[in-house]
């Protein structure tokens, strides 16, 4: 790095040096960042597919549920049995 003198007018080597310093911080920063949201997608991905199989099994029990009669079909069905059996 060149020493700077304050009273120095800046020069285009200077400048130069200030800009890729900065590049490279910047690059260093989205690097990190980058890394950081790889390991955010592949969270998301576990978890999209784990409610895809939740999904599923809500699904499976809802239509387990459909065969089983409402309180007032069982109350229906049970009236008439005891009906026939009198």
């Amino acid at each position: 790095m060149t020493k700077v003198n304050p009273n120095q007018p800046a020069t285009k080597g200077m400048l130069d040096e200030a800009v890729d310093a900065i590049l490279e911080g910047m690059n260093n920063l989205y690097t990190k960042h980058d890394q950081r949201f790889d390991k955010v997608d592949k969270r998301l991905d576990k978890i999209e597919g784990d409610v895809y199989f939740i999904k599923r099994n809500v699904k499976d029990i809802k239509i387990e549920l459909v065969d089983i009669p409402t309180k007032k079909e069982f109350g229906d069905l049970k009236r008439k049995v005891d009906t026939l059996q009198v």
